[in-house]
């Protein structure tokens, strides 16, 4: 039945032999939160120390958003086009970032900002600006990291992306269980473990894939492909990162202002990291399904594919936090939270646990939208989610401000639930010419 129904002969074992690397690549961060977190949250100050790890995190992710897509724009060009202009243009992006990041993180403008947007004051406010500026380079590695693992993705090389993976996940868990036994501040062991690992795991990629980075014996369709051309099909894209990459900080912003801000910050970066843990094949579906469509294989067969990812992710999310046995072994056992910050994380994962399919269903429409190489329908489907956003947040903030991981939980949940839809707006034509 089940092999009638994908119709796939070995279809199947294709699609994961793409999703699986692609997806732990794509959620190596969201693995390790729940690692890092366990390791704060037996800290002195452990409230204080993940919430000053989330806040940093998304703003260093914020301004390195470019990352968020351009892994997409490596998959679509890459192969048929000219390597060293998408080179120099994913180079020049990621000197952007740095750029950006300097002027904010050395300036006054950085405390300014956090007092301001964040509503940091004391030890919150001084640990994230000294995180911040430990952590600068960041973007810039970030952009850099996507491309290569891009490049492995549409090379077919996805022994380099497990290789690239694992040597980061063990060079976090080595660096943290270093910082950890040092007695260091607890923020200093996210913010130094992933700083360091991720600097090291794209020097590693670079290594593995250094054979296709000038790969001349492919064929190149068009030698003059320019920049205007990639900035054309990247801009649209670099908007729809904007407001998921905003999304982090505005939330952490928003529950900054509410009652107990550090638990209500530091239980939905929780609840959302094991969330992301256990729903990370979603994470590859997207660039499995530009991959599959790129390299010509059936809609009908893509579609089905994904929502069989979708389906599996929604069952094993619902089991972990809805039966007791299990939820209270990775909240309380395994991650060493106290019971009230072990119930506010797992009610933010139980709102996000329905949300697996709809997940699936915006990644396969806005692969379409991004195959169509027309990607200006990705600005409007963010703007609509934008402002589901901001209503969320706002109505939170009016009528409740003494639940803040229930609104960051329902802030994030709605805001997927309709971009799904609105995704499905957008490229429901699209479907049709496939």
């Amino acid at each position: 039945m089940l092999k009638k129904y994908l119709e796939f002969d070995n279809f199947f074992i294709i699609g994961l032999s793409i999703l699986i690397p692609t997806a732990i690549s794509l959620s190596a961060n969201l693995f390790l939160s729940p690692i890092l977190n366990s390791f704060m949250g037996r800290t002195e100050n452990p409230e204080l120390s993940i919430s000053v790890y989330a806040i940093s995190m998304s703003i260093i992710f914020f301004i390195g958003l470019p990352h968020l897509r351009i892994q997409q724009l490596t998959i679509v060009y890459y192969k048929n086009f000219n390597k060293i202009t998408i080179h120099y243009f994913v180079l020049l992006v990621g000197l952007l970032c740095t750029i950006l990041s300097v002027l904010i993180f050395f300036t006054p403008l950085n405390i300014y900002l956090l007092k301001l947007i964040f509503g940091l004051s004391g030890d919150l406010l001084s640990q994230v600006n000294h995180s911040l500026k430990l952590s600068f380079f960041i973007p810039f590695i970030l952009v850099l990291k996507m491309h290569f693992y891009g490049i492995a993705i549409v090379s077919k090389e996805s022994k380099n992306i497990w290789r690239g993976t694992i040597f980061s996940f063990i060079a976090t868990i080595l660096i943290a269980i270093f910082i950890f036994f040092m007695r260091y501040d607890g923020y200093l062991i996210g913010i130094l473990s992933f700083s360091i690992a991720t600097l090291l795991e794209t020097i590693f990629i670079a290594y593995l894939v250094r054979k296709q980075l000038w790969d001349y014996k492919s064929k190149i369709f068009q030698k003059d492909l320019n920049m205007i051309f990639l900035f054309k099909f990247f801009y649209p894209l670099l908007f729809a990162a904007f407001l998921p990459g905003i999304t982090f900080p505005l939330v952490n912003a928003t529950l900054s202002r509410f009652e107990n801000p550090e638990l209500s910050i530091a239980s939905v970066s929780v609840g959302f990291g094991i969330f992301g843990t256990l729903g990370f094949a979603i994470n590859g579906c997207q660039s499995t399904i530009l991959s599959l469509l790129t390299n010509g294989y059936n809609y009908i067969k893509i579609r089905n594919f994904s929502y069989i990812i979708g389906f599996i992710t929604l069952f094993i999310c619902l089991i972990a936090g809805w039966v007791d046995p299990i939820s209270s072994l990775i909240f309380v056992k395994i991650l060493g939270l106290d019971h009230q910050f072990a119930s506010n994380s797992l009610l933010v994962f139980r709102i996000l646990s329905f949300l697996p399919p709809f997940l699936v269903m915006e990644q396969l429409y806005v692969g379409l939208i991004m195959d169509s190489k027309i990607t200006t329908s990705i600005i409007y489907i963010n703007i609509c989610r934008f402002g589901v956003l901001i209503i969320c947040l706002y109505t939170g903030i009016l009528l409740y401000k003494s639940s803040g991981p229930m609104v960051g939980g329902l802030a994030w949940g709605l805001t997927l639930f309709f971009e799904a839809w609105f995704a499905w707006f957008f490229a429901r034509n699209l479907r049709k010419s496939i």
